[in-house]
Formats: structure tokens, sequence, C-alpha cells
């Protein structure tokens, strides 16, 4: 985790940097608030929350296992502005593309990490995938491999990654 944080903090120095939780911070070896003084060092955490940058509405989700998780229409989204949704599962795809979502970046998934799963979830409908990046009416939606392993620290699928996403204004 302090490699990691470590890592991200250089980032800090050319942009803000933001957090979302997943699915598994409460059942690592580091407890949440070992975690969050990590986190909060340098980079913004967004829990149900969203930040104006300029033209750009940013919005970290609460994980889709947090029952208090707000819907997408509580946010004050536009066409006005450029809607991005960071939330750590790739679901919601219909409730987003229905509230003027952009962008979708999303993890979770590991590209499956270990034969047969990486094939599960596209039989998940709001899943839309396991990974890559889709394209769906008006919205996108990227879904990264990560950086770790769930589990068993093995892959047999995918490999640890993280996304760079360049947004350019349209002209």
């Amino acid at each position: 985790m302090e490699i990691l944080f470590k890592q991200l903090k250089r980032l800090t120095k050319v942009a803000p940097v933001y957090f979302v939780y997943g699915n598994h911070e409460n059942k690592i070896k580091f407890t949440r608030n070992k975690l969050n003084q990590e986190i909060t060092k340098n980079i913004i955490i967004l829990n149900d929350q969203e930040v104006q940058l300029n033209n750009v509405t940013l919005i970290g989700r609460k994980d889709y296992t947090n029952k208090s998780k707000k819907k997408t229409k509580d946010y004050n989204l536009t066409n006005k502005t450029y809607n991005i949704v960071l939330d750590h599962q790739p679901q919601g795809t219909k409730e987003n593309i229905e509230n003027n979502v952009d962008l979708q970046l999303s993890g979770h998934t590991h590209k499956g990490q270990i034969f047969p799963l990486s094939y599960s979830y596209h039989i998940q409908p709001d899943f839309a995938g396991n990974y890559g990046k889709k394209p769906i009416n008006t919205t996108q939606k990227i879904i990264t491999s990560g950086l770790v392993c769930w589990g068993f620290p093995i892959r047999t699928e995918g490999i640890c990654e993280y996304a760079v996403v360049n947004i350019t204004p349209k002209k």
C-alpha cells in the first residue's frame, strides 16, 4: 500500500489525484483508518461526492456493496459539462446513460483474473463486459484490470495495469 500511494503521490505534482473505495478495502491487512492516512497525504477521496474541474464534473461513487450509495440522478449533472463517474464496480450503465454521464471509469473485474471468470462478467447485464473501452449510446465506459489481484495472488487472465485517459474538448 505504501509503495502504491508513494507512486500516486508523484502524479499529484502534475494534477489532482482522486480515489474511490472498492469492495475490499475493509478486508485487507490495513485498516480503513490506516488506508485513509496513506491516501489523504496527497490524494483526494471522493466517497459519493462530486467536484467541478473547469467544464468537467467528476463524481466518485461509493462502492456498489454500500447500501447508502447515492443514485446518479442525485448529482448535479447537466449536458453543459463533461460528466465523469468513477465507480469501482462497472455497474449502473443504464442509470448513467439516462443522467448525462459521458464517461464511466471502473475496475473490479480484474479482467476475469482467473479463467473462466473472464466470461462470467459478459452475462451480467449491468456490467456490460469485463474489460476495455465500450461505447454505449452517448456514454463511454472504460473498465481496467487494475493493479492488484483479488484473493489468490495469481492471474491466468489479463495483466495488472493502470489506464491513462486523455480527454480533449470537441471542436
